[in-house]
């Protein structure tokens, strides 16, 4: 069993003006996260629907102020995806 919080895919996919993008997904969030394509600073999630689906242009920003995990935690996941986008 996988720690909670782990990520199960990590994938690269192209969204909008073919612009590659890093997805993190953390089905215990029942989200994906990905960073804003304009400064690749922000943290962004969408929802995984009930069949498994997620809209790729459904992102919204991360409110840290109303999110109801741990504000490291979503620090981590912002971190990882940053190091991966420096690959």
């Amino acid at each position: 069993m996988l720690p909670q919080g782990t990520p199960i895919w990590v994938y690269v996919g192209f969204v909008q003006h073919k612009t590659p993008m890093i997805f993190i997904t953390y089905p215990d969030h029942g989200c994906v996260y990905t960073l804003s394509q304009e400064d690749g600073d922000e943290l962004y999630y969408a929802p995984i629907y009930a069949n498994g689906s997620v809209n790729l242009e459904e992102f919204a920003p991360v409110d840290l102020q109303s999110a109801d995990m741990d504000e490291m935690e979503l620090f981590d996941i912002r971190n990882r995806l940053a190091e991966m986008c420096q690959v």
